[in-house]
């Protein structure tokens, strides 16, 4: 393998702070693939060049050292297009859930797998979802929000139809970590049977989680300590 493509593959990694491993998953190689052309053990197909460059956003002549490395700008009316593996049928995309199927035979494939260089977005949107929908303090609020920014920081590099889409989750994202500090803090109030600050709180975020019930009982158990005072 030219000794120039395997060092220029090890430098645009490194560049983007991945491990081989990380590579490999984006892919869908063996770790053992990635290491061994970046050694200059084993050649790389063309298809996976094309691959390669898709998921750094910069050209194939920019990998084989034929070009100075450079971000390739996309028209803005670029269209995404790939048919589905099996039958050839279009693809429909659920960016909420960033997937695709196709509308002919219902194959389904993640974006990340069929659009490599949105591998780490990808990677980064379901960490901060895990995040929202199974953890319940404020820390874990901040650390989703800031995972969300981040993916949107990165989606803003690419100029394609795929790009506002995955913006806009993220955007929805920010939105529902703004809704989980609420809650947190409505939850602390409740917690220590503040329920007038629970409601206060609450309030603002009715119908996430288990609010409602929350609210309920908070009305409950605040009319109850009035009756009580008198």
């Amino acid at each position: 393998m030219d000794i120039t493509i395997a060092e220029n593959l090890k430098k645009i990694r490194e560049k983007h702070s991945l491990t081989q491993e990380a590579l490999a998953e984006a892919l869908g190689v063996p770790e053992l693939a990635v290491y061994k052309w970046e050694a200059g053990r084993l050649p790389v197909e063309y298809k996976m060049l094309v691959r390669i460059a898709d998921f750094y956003d910069v050209t194939v002549d920019t990998l084989t050292g034929s070009e100075t490395a450079v971000i390739r700008d996309n028209p803005a009316n670029d269209k995404v297009t790939f048919n589905c593996r099996v039958c050839g049928g279009d693809l429909v995309y659920d960016y909420v859930n960033v997937t695709c199927r196709c509308a002919n035979c219902g194959n389904k494939w993640s974006i990340a797998e069929l659009y490599p260089k949105y591998a780490r977005v990808m990677e980064t949107i379901n960490k901060a979802n895990r995040i929202l929908n199974n953890k319940t303090v404020l820390a874990s609020a901040d650390e989703a929000k800031l995972l969300f920014r981040q993916a949107a920081a990165e989606c803003a590099r690419f100029n394609d139809v795929i790009s506002p889409e995955l913006v806009k989750i993220c955007n929805d994202g920010q939105k529902r970590a703004e809704q989980l500090e609420i809650y947190c803090r409505g939850k602390h109030f409740f917690d220590n049977k503040a329920y007038k600050s629970a409601l206060k709180e609450l309030d603002k975020v009715r119908g996430f989680r288990d609010t409602d019930a929350m609210i309920d009982q908070c009305q409950k158990k605040f009319l109850k300590l009035k009756k009580d005072k008198k």
